[in-house]
């Protein structure tokens, strides 16, 4: 794929404002003279940033991907659930998410609507949707409707998660209805880095992703979400819609400064260092139990083995042990993809949508396909597992989610995507939480009784003994818009731990 040097410049943007207030709510009807090509640039390069940056990395602890080192601190607060509004990665990527990413692509959504350039529209729209999509999943009830209307509304209404959905939803079904016939491929073959103006590529991630959203409200919205799945589900058989059959990967990156993968240019090369990050017991003990090669592509085998940090274990002293000796490490690079959605993802959203839809057989064939794919993305042997450990259970709703979650699990390990991992885990239940955490110490020796997998509540959390579900609100929204108020009377404590509407 070609390089962009715009991408330069929202890395610095990123790491040299953090503390300045940015008003999230720049009017896009008064932009500065630039071309939608651009534009469309820095947009998917913003919300990759925090995407990758920032959330990847909290969601990666809290999926329980990766532990905090004994020997370093960045992390700690990630660890120990204690996040709040003011906390700069809180703030920092909900600020970025609106002034570097959304906003620019709400620039590009109105020029190309304007000049009926649909094929640009449906690109547009699909970031969007995925951008909304994780604020509301991660910060609930948020400004959508009045969120980029600048001087105009200085003080936006926060929408309701549940209306954003649905919002997002119609526009994405309402992209893909438009007539693509005068969409010229060349003109974004170079500043689309996440399909190089395939339209046939963004056709089946805009697919995916209502299947995403219809997925997420199930529980919560059961008859939609059934009739809208029911139907999709039909068109994909007949052929007229297609889903995702591809990762929609970025992968222009160099190993320079501000050019490489975000989270590598966050976590190593600002911080220059390589401690902080370390496998976590809870997801290490799962693949070691399972006979998973994928752990070899995941983590750096140290002293021959392969061992995990307990959650919350990050004040043992060094004199007991230090993790950079014996505990292993996550591959982080600075040339490592970004994964917007993995092929495996999309098949996995399909099984889970037969399932639902009382079709296990079919469900079986995708959860196959999911668990092939990320193998083959990540180049390790998968052997016989399918027939074995990774079979797809004979019967039992419950078990056969459980397989197709856990699955997700796994492959949202790969580059620090654990954000989905965790937004799942919230939603399904899945990985399940530990029965035996009384009998857990810190460190990394897990006892006989623990089940290889399972979510241990962290040794140093603060959240009662409740896994946090969510983000504390951002300051910038709290400080400047007096429609938060009813918010900003709630502790980040009690924040956290707020179900988000699809799981009430």
């Amino acid at each position: 794929m070609k390089r962009i040097t715009i991408i330069l410049s929202v890395f610095m943007l990123m790491f040299s404002s953090c503390d300045e207030f940015l008003d999230i709510n720049y009017n896009p009807n008064y932009p500065t003279e630039v071309s939608d090509e651009l534009l469309l640039t820095s947009s998917i390069a913003a919300v990759t940033n925090v995407y990758a940056a920032d959330w990847g990395l909290i969601g990666s602890y809290w999926s329980q991907h990766w532990a905090q080192n004994n020997t370093s601190s960045q992390y700690k607060i990630y660890e120990s659930y204690a996040l709040s509004s003011n906390t700069g990665v809180i703030d920092r990527s909900y600020r970025a998410m609106f002034v570097d990413g959304l906003s620019d692509n709400e620039i590009f959504l109105n020029e190309v609507e304007e000049t009926e350039n649909w094929g640009a529209y449906l690109m547009g729209a699909v970031i969007k949707a995925y951008g909304f999509q994780y604020l509301v999943d991660m910060y609930g009830n948020v400004p959508y409707s009045e969120a980029f209307l600048g001087a105009e509304k200085l003080n936006p209404v926060i929408d309701n998660g549940e209306t954003i959905y649905a919002d997002i939803y119609d526009l994405l079904v309402n992209a893909l209805d438009k007539d693509f016939s005068s969409y010229v491929s060349a003109l974004y073959a170079t500043n689309d880095i996440l399909f190089e103006g395939d339209l046939d590529d963004w056709k089946g991630m805009a697919n995916t992703l209502r299947l995403r959203i219809l997925l997420r409200q199930f529980d919560a919205n059961t008859s939609f979400a059934t009739t809208e799945i029911t139907q999709l589900l039909s068109d994909l058989e007949a052929g007229s819609i297609q889903l995702l059959d591809k990762d929609a990967a970025i992968t222009n990156f160099s190993d320079a400064d501000s050019k490489s993968n975000p989270l590598y240019e966050s976590d190593q090369r600002q911080l220059n260092t390589t401690n902080n990050i370390r496998g976590c017991a809870t997801f290490i003990s799962y693949l070691k139990a399972n006979g998973d090669e994928r752990l070899k592509v995941l983590f750096e085998e140290v002293a021959g083995d392969y061992l995990g940090m307990i959650p919350g274990s990050y004040n043992v002293p060094s004199t007991e042990f230090e993790a950079p000796d014996i505990i292993t490490a996550p591959f982080i690079t600075p040339l490592m993809p970004v994964f917007w959605m993995t092929h495996a993802e999309s098949e996995f959203l399909l099984a889970e949508a037969y399932l639902r839809m009382g079709n296990a057989e079919k469900a079986k064939t995708h959860y196959e396909n999911g668990v092939t794919a990320s193998f083959n993305r990540m180049g390790a042997e998968m052997g016989d597992l399918l027939n074995d450990v990774y079979a797809f259970p004979a019967s039992g709703f419950e078990a056969q989610l459980k397989a197709i979650i856990m699955q997700k699990w796994v492959d949202a390990a790969e580059g620090g995507r654990g954000l989905e991992s965790h937004i799942e885990r919230v939603r399904t239940g899945y990985p399940e939480e530990t029965t035996v955490n009384n009998e857990i110490d810190e460190g990394y020796e897990l006892p006989d009784s623990y089940i290889p997998g399972t979510l241990i509540y962290s040794k140093k959390g603060t959240s009662g003994g409740i896994l946090p579900r969510r983000f504390p609100y951002a300051d910038s929204e709290l400080n400047f818009n007096s429609n938060a108020a009813e918010y900003k009377a709630m502790t980040p404590a009690d924040v956290i731990l707020q179900k988000v509407w699809w799981n009430q």
